[in-house]
C-alpha cells in the first residue's frame, strides 16, 4: 500500500546555534543553515554534525587502506585524489570543519570518500537510481514535479540518521542553495538553489564503459573518482539563475565520468548527458517528451556523434543493474502517462513509492527518495528506515535566510 504525501509528524524546531548558523530538526531529518565565508560555514557544519560525521567515517574506515576492486588503486589514493579535486574555496571549508568537529582533516577526508570507497571497494555492487520529472499536461497545475530515488549499497543503511540536508547562504555572491546528502559529504548529487534550479545525479556507466572505465583488467575495473563530477556540480547550484545559465555551465564543465544530470525550473525538466570531453556534442539534454523526463543508469537516447550503441540490459561484461535499468525507466513512463494530467504533489510521491516488483522503481537498495518542486522550493524526504512517511524540508523560508 503506497503512502500518503501527508506528512505524518509535524515535529519541527530549533535545535541549537552555533556562531551564524543554525541546526533543526524536522521530524527525524536533521537540517542546517549556515551562513558566512566558506570556512565560517565548515566551522558551523562541523560544530552541528560531528556525531554524524564520525558514524560516516566509522563505516569508511575499514575500508580506506585497502585495495579498491573498482579502481585497481588503494582506497587511500583515492580518497586524496576526491580531496584535491577541490578548489581553495572548498578545501577552506574542510578547515573549518577540522577545528569544530573533533575530527582530523584526514579523517574528515575519508567521510567525504564514503560513496567512492564503498562502490566495489567493500566487494558489493551497488545498485542505482531513478529519477522522474513531470510537468506540463501530465500535472495538475501545469509545473514542475520532480521525484528522485537515491539507491545504493546495503552498507549505507546504518546511516540512515546521517542522512542530512545542508542549506549554505555564501557571503561572496554565490546563489544560497541546498543539498542532501550523508554527513561528511560535500557534493552535489541532490541539491536545489534559491532561484529554484533542481538538480540531482544519476549514474551512466554501465552504458558508456570505456569513458567510466567500467571495463575487466586483471583483477579489477579501471572506474574514475567519479564524485569529483558530484562535487562539481556545488558550482552550478552556486552560480545558475536560470535554466539557460545552468545549460550554458553544463556545456562549459564536463566530467570526469558518464552521468545523466536530472535538471529543472518551475516550468520543465531535462536530462543532461553528462559525459566526457571526447563525447561531442558535449552535454545535451533529452526527454521523452515535453512534460516528462524519465530516467534511470543509461542514455535513453544516444546523440549522433558519440558512437556508442544503444543501451542493452545486459552484455558479455556481465554489467547490468540489479533492478534493471530498461524496466525501471519503462515502469516510471508508464505510470506517468497512466496519470497524466493527475499528477500533484502527493500523486508523485506515490509514484516513487511503488516498488519494482509491483511496476514502480524503489528497489531494496533505495536508501532515501526526494519528491520536489522547484517553483515553490518544496522539498519532501523519505528514508529507507522510515518508510511510513515523507518528512517536509521548508527550504523556502530556509533558502531565504534567517
Amino acid at each position: 500500500m503506497a503512502i500518503s504525501c501527508k506528512d505524518k509528524t509535524e515535529t519541527t524546531h530549533l535545535y541549537s546555534e552555533f556562531e551564524n548558523g543554525r541546526k533543526y530538526i524536522y521530524d527525524y531529518v536533521p537540517v542546517i543553515s549556515i551562513s558566512g565565508s566558506w570556512k565560517q560555514m565548515g566551522r558551523q557544519y562541523g560544530h552541528f554534525l560531528s556525531g554524524n560525521i564520525l558514524e560516516v567515517y566509522n563505516t569508511v574506515a575499514p575500508y580506506k587502506d585497502r585495495y579498491n576492486l573498482g579502481s585497481g588503486r588503494n582506497n587511500a589514493e583515492l580518497i586524496e585524489e576526491l580531496y584535491q579535486s577541490y578548489s581553495s574555496t572548498y578545501k577552506d571549508f574542510f578547515e573549518g570543519m577540522s577545528e569544530t568537529s573533533g575530527l582530523t582533516l584526514d579523517q574528515l577526508k575519508t567521510a567525504n570518500s564514503l560513496e567512492i570507497v564503498l562502490m566495489l571497494g567493500t566487494g558489493i555492487y551497488p545498485t542505482r537510481c531513478s529519477s522522474i520529472a513531470a510537468w506540463n499536461d501530465y500535472t495538475t497545475t501545469g509545473k514542475v514535479l520532480f521525484g528522485r530515488n537515491y539507491d545504493y549499497n546495503s552498507e549505507f543503511i546504518s546511516l540512515n540518521k546521517d542522512i542530512v540536508v545542508t542549506v549554505f547562504h555564501p557571503d561572496n555572491g554565490e546563489i544560497p542553495f541546498a543539498i542532501c546528502t550523508w554527513a561528511g559529504c560535500i557534493y552535489a548529487s541532490t541539491g536545489i538553489n534559491q532561484k529554484g534550479i533542481f538538480a540531482e545525479e544519476n549514474d551512466c556507466s554501465p552504458h558508456d564503459k570505456q569513458a567510466a572505465g567500467f571495463y575487466v583488467t586483471g583483477d579489477h575495473l579501471n572506474l574514475k573518482v567519479w564524485v569529483k563530477d558530484d562535487a562539481r556540480l556545488l558550482s552550478m547550484l552556486g552560480s545558475c539563475r536560470t535554466l539557460d545559465e545552468a545549460d550554458t555551465w553544463m556545456k562549459n564543465n564536463l566530467p570526469c565520468y558518464p552521468h545523466g544530470i536530472g535538471i529543472a525550473d518551475k516550468n520543465e525538466g531535462r536530462v543532461y548527458q553528462w559525459d566526457i570531453p571526447d563525447r561531442v556534442p558535449h552535454a545535451p539534454f533529452a526527454r521523452q517528451e515535453k512534460g516528462l523526463m524519465v530516467q534511470t543508469n543509461h542514455y535513453f537516447t544516444v546523440p549522433e556523434g558519440w558512437n556508442l550503441a544503444p543501451y542493452e540490459e545486459a552484455d558479455s561484461s556481465g554489467s547490468a543493474i540489479p533492478g534493471g535499468s530498461i524496466p525501471r525507466l519503462q515502469h516510471l513512463l508508464q505510470l506517468a502517462r497512466h496519470d497524466k494530467g493527475s499528477i500533484n504533489l502527493a500523486r508523485m510521491c506515490e509514484i516513487m513509492d511503488m516498488k519494482y516488483e509491483n511496476g514502480g522503481a524503489t528497489v531494496d537498495g533505495t536508501l532515501y527518495q526526494i519528491v520536489c518542486e522547484p517553483g515553490t522550493l518544496t522539498f519532501k524526504l523519505k528514508t529507507k528506515a522510515k518508510q511510513d512517511r515523507w518528512v517536509n524540508i521548508p527550504l523556502s523560508e530556509l533558502l531565504k535566510g534567517f
